[in-house]
C-alpha cells in the first residue's frame, strides 16, 4: 500500500528531533509498503534551516532506508511568536499544493497533530485523492493547552481548536493516540472505541548497531566522569521540562560528596538561564552539552548509568505518557528516574527504575545514596526487556499494518 504522512516536525537520520515516523516507516517499508513523509526543511529542534539552505527551491526529495521525505521550505523562526505561526501556516499551505501535484496516489493518509493545521492538511489531501484518512493526535489539543495553563477554557482559540479536533475525529477512519489512557479521552468525545488505535512511541532495537561516535568535545566530558555515576537527560530545555529539580538535587548531592554527575544534552529557551544558575550557585556536577544527532545518542547513553525524565506536574499526564527519550533510555538498558504523578507508567510496569511522585529532590538524592551499581544494572536490564516486548518498532508497525489492511479491504468491498 502507499502511505503518506503529514508531520511538520518529522526528521530523518543524522538529525536532531523526534524520529517516530521515520522509525515506523522503515519497518513498513521492510514489509513492502511505500511511505512518503511530508515535513518542514526547517528543523524545529535546532531552530535552523537544515535541507534547503541557500536554495531557491520550494521543496526537495530525499530517501533514507527506502522512506521518501519531501522537505518543504517554510518560514524560519527563533521563538514562539507570530513567525512560528507563519511557519505552521506556510507548511500547511505548501504541503497541500505539493501533495496535489504528486503523480502517485496514496491509499492511506496520516495527518499528525504536531499542530492542528498539519493534521487538517492530511485530511484535505486524503479527501482530494479519495484516500483513507487517519488522524494522529499526538498531543490532546486543545486540552493540553488548558492543562498546561497556556490558555483558559474561555479563550476563543480553545473553542476554535476544539471544533477542529472534533471535525478531525469525525472525518478520520481511525484516530491514533500515543497514550494508553487517551483512548478514553477520544471516546469521551463521542468516538467509538474501535476507531481508536493506541500506538505509542517505540524503540529501534537495531539503533545501537548503527550508532555514530560523538564528537571529541562531547566524549571528553564523559571521559572526565569515568569514576562517577552519570545521570543523563536528553531533550528540550523548556519550562515544561522541569530541569530545575535536577539542579536542585545535583546541588545537594555535591554538598553530600556523593560521586554522581549530571549531563544535560539539548537546547531550548530555558538553557541559558539554567547554565547561569549552575554557575552562580557553583553547581559543578552538572554539565550542559549542545544537541547531537539522534544516531549519537545510543553511544552517549552507553556511557551513562541512569536516565532522567522530570516531567512537570500537570493534569495533562493523566492520559498517560510516551516520550521518545523514555524509550531511548530504557532501550539502552538505563534505569529511569521519572518524576510523574501517574500510575502504570512503563518504568513502573517494567520495574525499570523509580517513579517519584513528589519530593523529587529528596527522593533523587536518596536513590543515589542507597542504590548500588549492580542494582542499576538489574533495573536497566528490566527496562530493556520491557521495551523489546512492548515498544519495538517492528511490533508497532505490524499493529498499524493490520489495521490499514483491514480498512483497505473494507473500502474495496
Amino acid at each position: 500500500m502507499n502511505i503518506w504522512i503529514f508531520n511538520h516536525y518529522a526528521v530523518g537520520p543524522n538529525s536532531s528531533g523526534g524520529t517516530r515516523h521515520y522509525d515506523l516507516s522503515k519497518e513498513l517499508v521492510k514489509k513492502g509498503h511505500s511511505v512518503t513523509i511530508f515535513a518542514s526543511s526547517f528543523n524545529h529542534q535546532m531552530l535552523r534551516e537544515e535541507h534547503l539552505l541557500q536554495s531557491r527551491s520550494k521543496y526537495k526529495e530525499s530517501n533514507y532506508d527506502g522512506v521518501k521525505f519531501i522537505w518543504i521550505k517554510t518560514t524560519p523562526y527563533k521563538k514562539n511568536d507570530h513567525r512560528r505561526v507563519s511557519n505552521m501556516l506556510s507548511y500547511s499551505d505548501k504541503a497541500l499544493k505539493i501533495a496535489k501535484r504528486q503523480s502517485e496516489q496514496p491509499d492511506i493518509v496520516i495527518g499528525s497533530l504536531v499542530h492542528p493545521f498539519a493534521a487538517y492538511t492530511g485530511y484535505r489531501v486524503a479527501k482530494h485523492f479519495n484516500s483513507i484518512f487517519y488522524f494522529e493526535e499526538r498531543d490532546l489539543w486543545p486540552q493540553t493547552l488548558i492543562d498546561l495553563g497556556k490558555l483558559s477554557e474561555k479563550n476563543p482559540m480553545i473553542f476554535v481548536l476544539g471544533k477542529m479536533e472534533s471535525f478531525l475525529f469525525n472525518k478520520a477512519k481511525r484516530t491514533i493516540v500515543l497514550f494508553d489512557k487517551a483512548v478514553g479521552y477520544v471516546e469521551s468525545k463521542g468516538i467509538a472505541r474501535e476507531k481508536v488505535l493506541y500506538l505509542p512511541n517505540g524503540f529501534d532495537t537495531g539503533r545501537t548497531a548503527n550508532a555514530l561516535s560523538p564528537a571529541s568535545e562531547v566524549s571528553s566530558v564523559f571521559d572526565q566522569l569515568s569514576n562517577q555515576t552519570v545521570a543523563i537527560y536528553t531533550g528540550a530545555h523548556g519550562k515544561a521540562n522541569n530541569l530545575d529539580v535536577i539542579l536542585n538535587a545535583a546541588k545537594t548531592i555535591r554538598k553530600k560528596e556523593i560521586p554522581v554527575s549530571f549531563v544535560l544534552i539539548g537546547n531550548g529557551p530555558e538553557k541559558e538561564r539554567l547554565m547561569k544558575r549552575a554557575f552562580d550557585e557553583n553547581i559543578q556536577n552538572v554539565y550542559f552539552l549542545d544537541p547531537v544527532k539522534k544516531e549519537m545518542i545510543p553511544e552517549l547513553l552507553k556511557r551513562a548509568d541512569v536516565g532522567l525524565l522530570p516531567l512537570s506536574n500537570s493534569p495533562v499526564f493523566k492520559w498517560g505518557i510516551s516520550p521518545n527519550k523514555l524509550f531511548d533510555y530504557m532501550g539502552a538498558s538505563l534505569p529511569v528516574l521519572l518524576l510523574c504523578d501517574l500510575d502504570g507508567t512503563p518504568v513502573e510496569l517494567a520495574n525499570g527504575g523509580k517513579v517519584i511522585k513528589n519530593n523529587f529532590e529528596e527522593e533523587m538524592v536518596a536513590f543515589f545514596e542507597t542504590t548500588e551499581k549492580d542494582d542499576l544494572i538489574k533495573l536497566g536490564a528490566n527496562a530493556r526487556e520491557y521495551v523489546e516486548e512492548n515498544h519495538a518498532w517492528e511490533k508497532l508497525a505490524l499493529k498499524l499494518e493490520e489495521k490499514m489492511t483491514e480498512d483497505l479491504h473494507t473500502k474495496s468491498m
